[in-house]
């Protein structure tokens, strides 16, 4: 990776002007991106949004006693005993683990050129000059530029171990891809340059474990059938794993709608190219491009919103097909019957 060099003390590196058939052409080209995230990757994302079901798969669990010897999609409770005690990593909790990841990042320091507001992690060694850049609007925007000394937390060390455990005749061989809920966390400061964390379960502590059994093993079954290992009782697991489903889910939402928000701006990206040229006209040319570009936001905004409910709607049918079409044939009988009704009326 080229290392970026900010210009001398004194001087001002300015921008070129766009090329005005490289930006038309660029905004023709967005056109087609802009179809592609609206018709494709926003619904993909609603679709992920609306389908974060943990908490009701985990619901489905049947629930046995840890000797039942019971097959199929279950969670049991009891103490849980690793096959082969482990310290928690170097002894950083008393007792021994079934389960600890641990990660100790150190505060390194980078000498870098920088140009922009200053952050709170950067001291500035020198100033230098200014860099220019141009904006949506063609006009030229300029940065101070520095050289500083930056601050960042990275990870330099990180270790993770599941031990495979028994919780009363069930077997848990392969834990790693389980679902760690309610995980005891270890966290110390070593120096001003050093901190570590673990999130650990400890052996002989009581859990609770879902997932897909054969009678012996208790393993993961894929999506419908997930493992999953939690110190708490099963209404705090299943609230634990509601508001996460909550959380993913209104995450994808906003991230959908911003895709189709950018998608429809860039549908529009020819006209804003094109408005840009007006901007040179002396007196008006700023207030008209500035309007158009008002017009553009709240035209995409109100397609964005408008689409977002389509296609929310649709999946939310294609999800629940079965009540759709009960309600579909429900109201084609009553409006059979209605229909009937008026005509033996007349």
């Amino acid at each position: 990776m080229v290392k970026y060099t900010a210009p001398a003390a004194g001087t001002i590196k300015h921008a070129r002007g766009a090329n005005p058939i490289s930006a038309l052409l660029g905004s023709i080209a967005g056109v087609f991106i802009g179809i592609l995230i609206i018709l494709l990757l926003a619904p993909v994302l609603l679709w992920f949004a609306e389908s974060q079901d943990s908490a009701k798969i985990f619901s489905l669990s049947e629930e046995v006693l840890s000797t039942s010897g019971a097959t199929g999609f279950i969670r049991t409770t009891d103490v849980a005993t690793a096959n082969v005690a482990v310290p928690c990593y170097q002894n950083k909790v008393s007792g021994n683990c079934i389960y600890y990841s641990y990660v100790l990042e150190e505060l390194q320091y980078t000498t870098r050129d920088y140009c922009g507001t200053l952050s709170e992690n950067q001291k500035v060694i020198e100033t230098k000059g200014q860099e220019c850049r141009r904006d949506s609007n063609d006009e030229e925007v300029c940065e101070q530029c520095y050289l500083v000394n930056e601050s960042n937390w990275n990870t330099v060390q990180q270790e993770m171990k599941f031990q495979p455990f028994s919780i009363g005749n069930f077997k848990i061989d392969y834990p790693n891809s389980a679902r760690i809920i309610g995980a005891e966390t270890y966290s110390n400061q070593i120096d001003s340059t050093h901190k570590e964390r673990m999130d650990y379960i400890r052996n002989g502590v009581t859990l609770l474990v879902a997932g897909d059994s054969n009678g012996v093993t208790i393993s993961d079954g894929g999506d419908k059938k997930y493992l999953l290992v939690s110190t708490l009782d099963y209404q705090a697991t299943y609230e634990t794993l509601k508001a996460q489903d909550v959380l993913i889910g209104w995450i994808l939402r906003i991230i959908a709608f911003l895709a189709l928000l950018i998608g429809y701006n860039m549908i529009f990206g020819p006209i804003s190219v094109m408005s840009n040229f007006v901007r040179k006209i002396p007196l008006l040319g700023k207030w008209i491009d500035n309007a158009v570009g008002g017009v553009i936001f709240l035209a995409s905004l109100l397609l964005a919103i408008v689409h977002f409910i389509i296609i929310w709607v649709l999946i939310m049918i294609i999800k629940n097909i079965i009540w759709a079409a009960l309600i579909v044939g429900v109201a084609g009988i009553i409006f059979y019957l209605y229909t009937k009704f008026k005509k033996s009326k007349k």
